[in-house]
């Protein structure tokens, strides 16, 4: 279902359905929820960021799983046990961070609308991530 937002920030009526004038100050309105483009984008974007983050994962995961050992082809991680699970944590924060953009677009091109959920569920991620990178960050200082 559509909805039509009062363009005036002081009015911001919202109402159910495509409206020209608002119902409250006689201003114009303007449609949201209807536009497939931002589901679009966050399908590319998570697609993105999994691929990406997915390969990086992939590529240094024989090394985090054994700090400090060399592998057969030469590569190590020379930190700490401790900093290579801080490093898979953000890791994977940041492929669930992608996975969500990806469900979220899916979402948002089939149902043509936004979920609440989605946004509650992107927004504690993204946090978790930022509190995992300053932490991490004063951690290892």
């Amino acid at each position: 279902m559509s909805h039509s937002v009062c363009i005036d920030p002081k009015c911001a009526e919202l109402v159910d359905g495509r409206a020209s004038a608002c119902p409250k100050c006689g201003g114009p309105m303007r449609s949201v929820g209807e536009s497939p483009i931002r589901g679009i984008v966050l399908l590319v974007i998570g697609l993105i960021l999994l691929g990406l983050m997915g390969t990086i994962s992939w590529a240094l995961l024989p090394s985090l799983l054994r700090p400090g050992q060399e592998l057969a082809d030469g590569s190590s991680f020379t930190g700490t046990a401790e900093q290579a699970r801080m490093v898979l944590i953000l890791f994977g924060l940041l492929l669930a961070f992608g996975l969500m953009a990806v469900l979220n677009g899916i979402y948002m091109i089939v149902a043509r609308r936004q979920s609440w959920l989605f946004i509650i569920g992107t927004l504690v991620l993204a946090g978790l991530i930022v509190f995992a990178g300053f932490s991490f960050m004063w951690t290892t200082t």
